[in-house]
C-alpha cells in the first residue's frame, strides 16, 4: 500500500448548494497524528460548475490537507467512485456523501478501529438525520434506507443484524478491494442509468456489494456507535411519493441483492443450474402462504414484493443464474488465494 493513511472520497452530481456544509465539516477534522490525508472529489458530469466552486471553497477554508478534483463523464455513483479509487494513495478509504457532515473525530475513531482490528474490514457509522422541515412520520421505521440511524445494537460485528452497512460515512481498506478486483469480483446489481435517478432512488447497491466483496475475503463488517455524522436530508427526499419510489427501487433490486447470502452460506464451489428455477419455485410457495394466512404482518406488500419477485426470476433468469455463477467463482478464487498462502 502506497500510504497508511485515509483517502476521503466524495462522488457529487450538481453539487454546489450542497457541498459548502460538506467541506466546511472536512475542513474541521481532526487529522493529528495521522500521516496521510487526501480528500479526492469526483465530479460525476455536473453542469452547475462543481469544479470551480470546491476549488474556490477549499482554498477559502485554508486547504487544511490536499484536494484532488478529478471529472467522471459516465453517470452514476459507482462509475464515479471507481474513478476516484483508481487515484486513491490511502490505506483506509472513507466515503463520504456530498450532504454529509462529519463530526469533528470522525477520522480519529476510524482510524484507530481499523489500525487496531486487523479482522475488519469494514466500519459503518451512524447517520443523524438533519433537514429544515419536520421529519415525517414514517421516517424512524426507513431510516436506514436513507443512510440513518443505528446499524447495530452496539460497536462491533453488525452480524446478525444485518449482513452490511450503508455506503455513507462507510470505511473500508483499500487493500481488500483491490483484492476482490484480482480475484475477479465484479459489481453485478442493477444500477440506475442516469445521475438524476442516482440521486432520487439510489439505494446504496454499489455499497452493498462492496461490503459482500469484502467479507466473502473473511473480513468482518462492523458498526461504531462513536462514528457520527449529519444527513442532510431536503425536503422533496421526504415526501411519500419519494418513499414509494425507493421502496420500488429497494424492491427491485432485492433479488440480485438475495444472491450473495445464498452464495456466501452455501457450500458450492462449482457451477450450480437453474438457480433461478429453484428462486421461482420458492416464490411461488411463499405465495400461497400469504394468500392462505390472511393475518400475515404487512401481507399487501408481501404479495406485491412476492409477484415482482416472481417476474423478475421469470424475465431475468439467465442474468440471475450468470451473477450466482460468478460469485461461485470469486468465492472459489479467494479459497484458492488461501490454500496458495
Amino acid at each position: 500500500m502506497e500510504n497508511n493513511g485515509i483517502s476521503i472520497l466524495i462522488s457529487t452530481f450538481n453539487g454546489v448548494s450542497r457541498l459548502s456544509k460538506t467541506l466546511e465539516s472536512l475542513a474541521k477534522l481532526d487529522i493529528l497524528g495521522i500521516s496521510f490525508v487526501e480528500l479526492i472529489l469526483i465530479d460525476n458530469a455536473s453542469t452547475d460548475n462543481t469544479f470551480e466552486f470546491s476549488k474556490k471553497k477549499w482554498s477559502e477554508l485554508g486547504a487544511p490537507f490536499k484536494m484532488k478534483l478529478i471529472y467522471e463523464k459516465k453517470s452514476g455513483k459507482f462509475h464515479a467512485q471507481e474513478s476516484g479509487l483508481k487515484i486513491a494513495k490511502g490505506e483506509y478509504i472513507l466515503i463520504c456523501d456530498d450532504d454529509n457532515l462529519l463530526f469533528s473525530n470522525y477520522l480519529q475513531v476510524g482510524f484507530q478501529y481499523l489500525s487496531n482490528n486487523f479482522k475488519v474490514g469494514v466500519l459503518g457509522g451512524k447517520g443523524i438525520p438533519k433537514s429544515d422541515i419536520k421529519l415525517p412520520i414514517w421516517f424512524e421505521e426507513y431510516s436506514y434506507n436513507f443512510a440513518c440511524g443505528k446499524q447495530a445494537l452496539k460497536t462491533g460485528n453488525v452480524v446478525p443484524i444485518r449482513n452490511v452497512v450503508y455506503g455513507a460515512g462507510m470505511w473500508f481498506r483499500k487493500e481488500l478491494y483491490l483484492n476482490a478486483k484480482l480475484l475477479g469480483f465484479n459489481f453485478t446489481c442493477n444500477f440506475s442509468k442516469s445521475n438524476e435517478d442516482s440521486k432520487l432512488f439510489s439505494n446504496g447497491g454499489e455499497d452493498s456489494e462492496l461490503c459482500w466483496a469484502i467479507r466473502f475475503q473473511g473480513a468482518e463488517i462492523w458498526y461504531i456507535d462513536s462514528l457520527c455524522f449529519y444527513h442532510n436530508l431536503p425536503q422533496e427526499r421526504l415526501t411519500d411519493q419519494y418513499l414509494a419510489n425507493l421502496k420500488s427501487r429497494v424492491n427491485s433490486n432485492g433479488p440480485y441483492g438475495a444472491i450473495y447470502s445464498r452464495v456466501f452460506y452455501s457450500n458450492w464451489i462449482i457451477h450450480v443450474k437453474l438457480f433461478w428455477m429453484k428462486e421461482l419455485i420458492h416464490s411461488f410457495i411463499y405465495l400461497f402462504k400469504i394468500l392462505m394466512y390472511l393475518n400475515i404482518k404487512n401481507r399487501k406488500i408481501e404479495i406485491k414484493r412476492t409477484f415482482k419477485n416472481i417476474f423478475f426470476y421469470c424475465s431475468e433468469r439467465s442474468k440471475y443464474d450468470l451473477r450466482v455463477n460468478h460469485l461461485i467463482d470469486y468465492k472459489s478464487n479467494i479459497l484458492k488465494q488461501f490454500i496458495e498462502n
